[in-house]
């Protein structure tokens, strides 16, 4: 993977575990103490948004990533054993298709407080991949807006049947 420069030694990944949701304080800190250091042997830090809790790290040598990290606050270790580029690269890969959905479709709600609850489409906000729904399963009709990611399609209404 790579070109091998002369004299260097093939970078290895690894992962970093810190604190859900500072990932991105962990890695400023993580890029201050390398701008400090020289001879670090740490080639690149970056963590996709999807991985919450972990960064990934590309060293030539571990015993530098773990005394760079030493210190730095939020920091919960490395898991020692390397890992391939391409167990990594599946987090940046984009998502193969999108959810369409309809007015009047029954829907899933697969994500947020409503999880795992059924509801009808009441609208869809254009331009903004928004949906208005309305739960199936509550008393009192209660209109509640999520993002079309968040749901998954169980019965499509055709608009042509109220005709």
């Amino acid at each position: 993977m790579g070109v091998e420069l002369e004299g260097e030694k093939e970078s290895q990944y690894y992962v970093l575990r810190t604190v859900p949701s500072k990932e991105s304080k962990y890695i400023d800190n993580i890029q201050n103490v390398l701008s400090k250091k020289e001879g670090h042997n740490v080639r690149s830090v970056f963590s996709p948004e999807t991985v919450k809790g972990y960064i990934f790290a590309e060293t030539t040598k571990l015993s530098s990533l773990i005394d760079v990290l030493r210190g730095i606050p939020n920091n919960k270790g490395v898991i020692q054993k390397p890992i391939s580029f391409d167990e990594i690269a599946k987090y940046f890969e984009k998502e193969g298709e999108k959810v369409v959905v309809h007015e009047r479709d029954i829907v899933e709600v697969i994500a947020g407080p409503f999880k795992g609850d059924k509801a009808k489409v009441i609208r869809i906000v254009a331009g903004k991949d928004e949906i208005i729904l309305e739960p199936l399963n509550v008393p009192v009709p209660i209109h509640i807006t999520m993002t079309i990611d968040d749901v998954r399609v169980l019965k499509e209404e055709n608009v042509e049947d109220e005709n």
